[in-house]
């Protein structure tokens, strides 16, 4: 039950568009839909380090990118830093 990890103003949204959007995708607001991934509003606590190359710099051929990994606070910064995270490994398997 969502409503024991979230506040009440987002339990309220999330009563209010179910069927809205079960309306427009049948089956959305179905209740044995399970639905996951609790967002909070703040950012990582902890950053996995990367070296210049943006590769991780303790475990080889892993890039660390975005809010999960301590590179951004928020979709649009996470955004730009997937695209940098996705140029270096290009060019690091073009090489």
């Amino acid at each position: 039950d969502l409503a024991s990890c979230l506040p009440d103003f987002a339990v309220e949204a999330l009563r209010e568009a179910l069927p809205v959007f079960g309306r427009q995708i049948p089956r959305y607001d179905d209740p044995d839909a399970v639905m996951t991934g609790v967002e909070t509003r703040t950012s990582s606590p902890v950053r996995i380090t990367r070296g210049k190359d943006y590769q991780s710099l303790n475990t080889a051929g892993l890039y660390p990118a975005g809010e999960g990994a301590g590179y951004a606070g928020g979709i649009l910064s996470a955004a730009v830093d997937g695209i940098k995270v996705a140029e270096a490994l290009a060019l690091s398997l073009a090489a």
